[in-house]
């Protein structure tokens, strides 16, 4: 696990998709000439100005959201502000802090500033121009033209970094710098070590050796607090390395890591910052618990079971973990990228690097060619997503290039040629590179405030990230391209598709309305949404309807999931029956849209409620086995938002019980603790005590069995029905109570306690049967920070705190309400437990 407090705070941080919905509020960039201007500007983030020996300041305010993940952070900037000048670089001497550099090659900005300074950087390092960079710069209160002598690198080939000596000179300085970083026995030393192994140089050799035998010593033992991303990274490092030099010194350990990855592993394939415990009889691959899965690291923690496997590894849980993994990641084919967690998919091209470490993940494998061909293209698509992802970009430049590469050469330089201009800029003159970037998008920071200072994600190194890069056409890794089958690679057709898809999103706001339909068929599932976007805006969209309605029950389903999605955006209401008869189609996903459909239609949606409802019911699936097709049930999870959240949730209770109940069950039985989260304020708040009294046992279900799937969210449907049976004084809602916090899990436990506890008082002197499990509470509680499961301090004393206040006040209590039971009628076993057919 990463072991910095900074990490856990900002990983411990829900993100909130819904934040994509969200427009920044525009603002103009500040004329830094005018005067006074430059000292208003907040210099504690700036970006590296490639070899210049120079950092500025760039108005980094976007548009909106949406301009921020594809790229255009600094869209709006005409200006640079130097804020520092590298001591014996080229701009020392000659450019000074607080300088305003307007324009290059005697012309102003007049598109993107820093876009528009790095290509001019490119330009001047071409041998023709023998590295001259001639600058408009303003200095208190005066223009002026100077000029940068810069290092000549040459210019990129289109087969880049193949076949290219400019890339080749970038990689020999690079690798310079990487000799001489540190190789601690962590995640960051072991990509370092990975780039060294990547860089084929037989003098790293020795330094690699000796960091693979710290990582894996005879004597190691793995334990419960080796989380996921330290055994997911010194996994993968150990199988290279010892598919590099068979060095059977680290076999042991390295089996040793692969199988406690492999057992550690959840229910649906994935992993949470640390891994899966064994259940109470041993039985291995329960739930991810609370947090809940965090794929960034279980996608690294599956591909290190893959190349453990690959080096020899052999165990009975191997090959159902990579067939687990392969499924649950398999699944977002054609559908979008890897999320977060267990949610639905993302809708970009990329997520932080997702997407190439599923490339790379299924490129390994050597026979998942249908999982790489859709990764690696997704990943050449998302050359402008690279600047964006949940606490940072580091993962999206670390596995990008590695991704698109899982697509073959050509993909990768399509890719390469895309991003070359920001390749240059983080690239200094002493041949190192920055890490300029922050949470979603924006600039970076040196940690001394200088040029040449230190600059990473967490720690991660930027010149090997950039060296695994410029690494490629070595093919020394697996993860670099070595044994590939190349019948994973894209053709040239499928490269340029991807490209092309990549500027949909600025493309589609002046295509024809005919254009736009027939990309609602593009191979991208993310054309299709942003096609269906614009489509659902136009001012003729009405004109549409008829036929998107037919397109969206004809034979071509990515069509019809465009034209479905298209339709629920225009909300045409005579468009519901369409949505209805597709909520049992063959096709899962476009289920799903038709799903999307109706929760987008909001309050529109009310004539089709009862068939809605019963669609619910109709088409539900167990748990368990799981179908892969859709493991966790998200058409369900839409169809759950639309209905039990407003306005739709405020007429419910008009409907008929004997449709409104099963769908109920069917929701709190479902997977997904998203879905499951939807029915929260329904049972919280609008539920009669007589709608409480039928749902009973479903309702206690619910709570004393967290949904196995997105255990981000579990608590939130058991805190409702927790607080649905306290509201009516069932005796139940005592034992209710203390199962919740028994189970809640660690992360916000430290305020859901506290309100457990209020609503557990309200039974005054009838909860003293339940203090003696209050008093355990408060052992476990205790236990969990001896055993390093939570922290201590304040936050767990916040939870023990509360516990005993309510021990106090109960004990103190005269009077108890009058109970109420619920009755062992419904579709709970006896157990308590949801059954899980239906």
């Amino acid at each position: 696990m990463l072991n910095l407090p900074r990490v856990r705070t900002l990983l411990s941080t829900l993100f909130v998709l819904a934040v994509t919905a969200g427009a920044l509020a525009a603002s103009s960039p500040p004329d830094l000439t005018a005067p006074g201007a430059i000292d208003t500007v907040d210099r504690k983030l700036t970006y590296n100005l490639g070899a210049t020996g120079l950092r500025g300041w760039i108005h980094h305010r976007p548009a909106t959201h949406f301009d921020g993940l594809q790229g255009r952070t600094t869209a709006a900037s005409r200006q640079i502000l130097v804020t520092h000048v590298g001591e014996e670089s080229p701009a020392d001497g000659v450019l000074k802090v607080d300088d305003v550099i307007l324009g290059t090659g005697g012309e102003r900005f007049i598109d993107d500033a820093r876009k528009s300074f790095a290509l001019a950087i490119q330009d001047a390092e071409k041998e023709a121009n023998g590295g001259l960079l001639r600058l408009t710069v303003w200095r208190a209160g005066k223009t002026a033209q100077v000029e940068l002598k810069l290092r000549v690198m040459g210019t990129y080939r289109e087969t880049a970094p193949y076949d290219c000596p400019k890339s080749q000179l970038i990689f020999d300085q690079a690798c310079r710098v990487l000799e001489q970083e540190s190789l601690d026995a962590g995640i960051w030393g072991a990509i370092n070590g990975l780039a060294l192994m990547a860089t084929g140089k037989p003098e790293y050799l020795p330094q690699v050796r000796e960091l693979a035998r710290k990582i894996g010593p005879r004597t190691l033992r793995i334990t419960p607090h080796m989380g996921s991303w330290h055994l997911g990274y010194c996994t993968l490092f150990l199988s290279e390395y010892y598919l590099l030099t068979r060095d059977d010194e680290v076999f042991p350990a390295l089996e040793q890591y692969t199988l406690a990855i492999a057992k550690g592993q959840g229910m649906y394939g994935t992993f949470g910052h640390g891994l899966v415990p064994p259940g109470p009889d041993g039985e291995l691959h329960g739930s991810v618990p609370p947090y809940g899965p965090v794929n960034a690291t279980g996608l690294v923690a599956n591909l290190a079971i893959v190349m453990g496997n690959k080096c020899g590894v052999r165990h009975a849980v191997i090959d159902p973990a990579i067939e687990r993994a392969s499924n649950f990641f398999g699944y977002f084919v054609d559908k979008g990228s890897i999320p977060y967690g267990e949610h639905e998919p993302w809708p970009h091209h990329e997520n932080n690097g997702k997407n190439a470490m599923a490339a790379v993940f299924f490129a390994v494998q050597g026979n998942r060619l249908a999982e790489t061909h859709y990764f690696a293209r997704m990943c050449t698509a998302a050359y402008k997503d690279r600047e964006s992802g949940h606490t940072g970009q580091g993962f999206s430049y670390l596995w990008g290039v590695l991704g698109a590469n899982a697509g073959g050469p050509r993909a990768a330089a399509a890719f390469f040629n895309q991003a070359a201009w920001h390749l240059d800029l983080v690239r200094r003159s002493d041949g190192s590179f920055t890490y300029d970037g922050g949470e979603q998008y924006g600039p970076g920071s040196t940690d001394d405030d200088t040029y040449f200072g230190k600059s990473s994600y967490y720690g991660l190194s930027p010149t090997a990230t950039y060296v695994l890069a410029y690494s490629l056409p070595l093919k020394t890794l697996h993860i670099t391209g070595k044994d590939a089958n190349q019948a994973n690679w894209l053709s040239d057709e499928d490269v340029a598709e991807a490209i092309a898809a990549g500027r949909f999103d600025l493309e589609r706001n002046t295509m024809s309305a005919s254009d736009l339909v027939a990309a609602l068929g593009n191979w991208s599932p993310i054309v299709r949404g942003w096609a269906a976007e614009e489509l659902a805006g136009r001012p003729d969209a009405a004109a549409l309807a008829a036929g998107l309605m037919a397109l969206a029950e004809g034979q071509n389903v990515r069509v019809a999931q465009g034209a479905c999605e298209t339709l629920g955006r225009m909300k045409h209401a005579e468009a519901l029956p369409v949505f209805i008869r597709l909520l049992s189609h063959e096709d899962r996903w476009l289920r799903f849209k038709a799903a999307g459909a109706l929760r987008n239609m909001g309050g529109e949606a009310r004539p089709v409620v009862r068939e809605m409802l019963q669609a619910v019911a109709q088409t539900a699936e167990p748990i368990e086995p799981i179908v892969w097709d859709d493991p966790v049930q998200l058409t369900h999870g839409q169809l759950a938002a639309a209905l039990f959240r407003p306005p739709l949730a405020n007429t419910l209770l008009e409907t008929d019980r004997e449709l409104l109940y099963p769908a109920v069950r069917t929701i709190a039985r479902n997977a997904d603790g998203m879905a499951r989260a939807t029915l929260r304020n329904f049972f919280e708040n609008r539920l009669t005590v007589e709608d409480v009294r039928a749902l009973g046992p479903d309702i206690f279900a619910a709570v004393k069995t967290p949904s196995p799937a997105d255990t981000m969210f579990a608590n939130e449907i058991r805190m409702g029905g927790f607080k649905a049976l306290v509201k009516y004084n069932f005796k139940e809602g005592m034992q209710a109570g203390v199962i919740l916090a028994k189970t809640q899990g660690g992360h916000g436990s430290e305020s859901r306690t506290g309100e457990i506890m209020k609503e557990l008082t309200r039974y005054g002197s009838a909860a003293r049967d339940v203090l003696p499990e209050l008093r355990e509470l408060i052992d476990m509680f205790n236990l969990q920070v001896e055993n390093r499961q939570f922290p201590g301090g304040e936050l767990n004393e916040r939870r023990v705190g509360a516990v005993e206040e309510a021990i106090k006040a109960i004990e103190a209590a005269t009077e108890a309400p009058e109970l109420r039971s619920i009755t062992a009628a419904g579709s709970a076993n006896a157990t308590g437990r949801p059954s899980t057919r239906h």
